[in-house]
């Protein structure tokens, strides 16, 4: 027996209600920070909550309830909390969340719902936006990797697309790998100096100025910012590089350098979005747009040296 595309989106539901109150009830019992656990107790029976409330929904439309979830999906998520930290974990689960609960949107406004279906679906919606909500930005404020996510892509992304940039303009002018990355890694170390004291200064005069106009001073250390800056500046010249240091040249290498470093920002921009809770696709084709067209100037702009100057080494 077929079921409808309502019922289809009402099951990913309820199988994602159900899946995330696994995870939930997993961290909490692995959580030594008190506040933490407690907070996600309640999420977890939060999710409870809205998996029967989706369950209520399928009984009305006359489906049964699916039992269990993906173990897959939860050791991912639970890889991802060890990996990218709780704070951006959540993130992704209340991103996940969002997309299936807009889809079924979508999908019930060429159907008929009932008064009770309405009800039901009110209510979870208040829940998510209210107490849910409330609870994951709570998580938010002992996450590193959000109180600082501006600066950790600000200088991942500018590594990557700089030193894309500095080693595709230096492969389309030389031959000779490990110069191309002598030369690139130079930059890479000069560019991580440069951005880390910029990101101090900028943010150490922006604390000046904030406690002068609004007599207190700004949380952020000045120290803080300059440090995640300069580091993952650093981590992400590395991508843009690696095909040289292993050996690659010329238009390969330009090739594999590209690859390299759009995988890594798809990652990020990717990261940068669910933080932000803006639309994946779109950061992720504007960002690449941008890397690639740098990248495909400096390809000419090298090329066009070496047939100048007949560069050979």
């Amino acid at each position: 027996m077929s079921i409808s595309v309502k019922q289809r989106c009402l099951i990913g539901l309820y199988k994602i209600e159900r899946l995330h109150q696994s995870v939930y009830e997993s961290l909490s019992g692995s959580e030594r920070n008190k506040d933490i656990k407690a907070i996600m107790e309640r999420l977890s029976r939060l999710e409870k909550k809205h998996a029967d409330l989706w369950g209520e929904m399928l009984l009305l439309n006359h489906t049964r309830a699916p039992k269990g979830h993906s173990r897959f999906s939860k050791f991912l998520i639970l890889l991802s909390k060890r990996v990218l930290g709780l704070a951006i974990t959540i993130k992704i689960i209340e991103h996940v969340e969002s997309d299936s609960y807009q889809q079924f949107i979508k999908v019930s406004k060429s159907i008929v719902l009932t008064k009770k279906e309405e009800r039901i679906i009110n209510e979870i919606r208040k829940s998510e936006e209210t107490e849910e909500s409330r609870l994951e930005n709570n998580v938010a404020n002992y996450g590193t990797f959000l109180k600082n996510v501006k600066d950790i892509m600000f200088g991942m992304n500018d590594g990557l697309v700089e030193l894309l940039a500095v080693a595709v303009g230096f492969a389309a002018a030389l031959r000779t790998p490990l110069l191309i990355f002598i030369a690139g890694f130079i930059v890479a170390i000069s560019g991580t100096l440069s951005m880390a004291a910029g990101a101090y200064l900028s943010t150490d005069y922006e604390k000046s100025i904030k406690s002068k106009i609004m007599q207190k001073s700004n949380p952020k250390s000045a120290l803080e910012s300059g440090f995640y800056v300069g580091i993952f500046y650093f981590i992400g010249s590395l991508f843009p590089l690696a095909p040289f240091a292993i050996g690659y040249s010329g238009y390969m290498g330009i090739v594999m350098s590209i690859v390299f470093t759009a995988i890594v920002l798809t990652f990020t921009s990717s990261m940068i979005a669910i933080a932000s809770d803006k639309s994946i696709a779109r950061a992720v084709s504007k960002t690449l747009l941008i890397s690639l067209s740098v990248a495909a100037i400096t390809i000419l702009l090298g090329s066009y040296v070496r047939a100048t100057f007949h560069i050979t080494v």
